[in-house]
């Protein structure tokens, strides 16, 4: 049996793949510049049984062309982003996923830039390296006092004045989208810091969130007037796709702040930079947007109220061993006859039976 793993994978994850019998190629896309082009594909998949891919596309077409494949994994929370689930299930091919797996990740880095953005942080720092806030150090600021006070001057043009930011203890924060990751954030956001939550989903019910101790709201517009600081956490689909636009910033105090580290398509295009320039929100902290990689000339870069990240929020390595642990055992469990946990399209699994000797030719519809 063979096994083409192209995701960025923990070593434990290979030699587990091995134990089972296969016969790896491990060729992660962290050490390539880019995705494997689909002709290229085409080819690395001969004779392979098991696809494991984070980020190569695999349209139709890959599919038929590696006769022998029977499974495809995506290790990441929506495969739909790198497989044809459709195509797959037409070649009766199970597609495994690894829901959750950067929920933690994310959350961090969602109460990151919330610090960021509400304490000037990014800003803070920005100045002090284009030498703003930087001079000749005093040695007892305070001169008088029982104790040394070094420190910058407080007057009316300091960092101390001009940076000041608000405590986020006692401040609402809005969740729009109450799954994995918005559950995360809601118990950061309020033991952690002391924030009041309230969240809006409308497939998630007041019982649901009680747990967390969130308030559930029922109208997105709504959360928005309420909150001092919205935080978006949904999926994107036709119903949530340009759910936060012109009206939604108008609701929003103008002390709020938006953070977003789910998807650009969320916020209606342009609405979000209209918002600032009209002061109808304080700032933001992205780390998604509409057109990846951002432009040399995006007016995003020449704000000071928005801080941004290059869509980094699940860059960490324990997302990398969550998601290798998600996936092989997905892999363990189709191969020793089991039912996986996480299958993108379980109708495919009915009639499957994994064929270890991979001797005879998949017939595609």
């Amino acid at each position: 049996m063979k096994a083409l793993v192209t995701a960025n994978f923990a070593a434990g994850g290979i030699e587990r793949l091995e134990a089972l019998g296969f016969d790896v190629e491990f060729d992660p896309i962290a050490q390539r510049e880019s995705r494997l082009p689909v002709e290229t594909l085409k080819e690395r998949l001969e004779g392979v049984s098991v696809f494991v891919s984070g980020f190569e596309g695999v349209p139709a077409e890959v599919m038929d062309a590696a006769e022998q494949l029977q499974l495809i994994v995506c290790p990441r929370g929506g495969p739909e982003a790198s497989v044809d689930i459709e195509a797959a299930t037409e070649r009766d091919i199970p597609v495994l996923f690894a829901p959750g797996r950067n929920a933690e990740t994310v959350a961090d880095h969602t109460m990151g830039l919330l610090l960021a953005a509400t304490r000037n942080i990014a800003l803070a720092d920005r100045r002090l390296r284009d030498g703003e806030y930087t001079g000749d150090p005093v040695a007892d600021a305070a001169a008088g006092g029982e104790r040394e006070d070094v420190t910058w001057d407080i007057g009316a043009d300091s960092p101390y004045t001009t940076l000041r930011g608000p405590t986020l203890g006692g401040r609402t924060i809005g969740i729009v989208g109450f799954s994995r990751i918005g559950r995360r954030v809601a118990k950061r956001a309020g033991a952690g810091f002391g924030m009041d939550v309230v969240a809006y989903d409308p497939f998630v019910d007041q019982v649901e969130m009680e747990p967390f101790d969130v308030q559930k709201v029922g109208d997105l517009r709504d959360l928005c007037r309420r909150s001092d600081v919205v935080s978006l956490h949904a999926a994107v689909s036709p119903s949530s796709r340009g759910m936060i636009g012109p009206e939604e910033f108008a609701a929003m105090p103008d002390h709020a702040y938006l953070i977003n580290t789910a998807r650009a398509a969320l916020i209606e295009e342009g609405a979000l930079l209209g918002a600032l320039r009209d002061d109808e929100i304080a700032a933001a902290g992205l780390d998604v947007y509409h057109e990846e990689p951002l432009a040399d000339d995006d007016p995003l870069l020449e704000r000071d109220d928005v801080v941004l990240t290059p869509h980094i929020a699940s860059a960490s390595q324990s997302v990398v061993e969550r998601h290798t642990e998600m996936a092989v055992s997905g892999v363990e469990a189709v191969v020793e006859g089991d039912r996986p946990m996480h299958v993108a399209n379980p109708e495919t699994l009915a009639a499957f039976t994994f064929d270890a000797d991979n001797d005879k030719r998949r017939i595609r519809q």
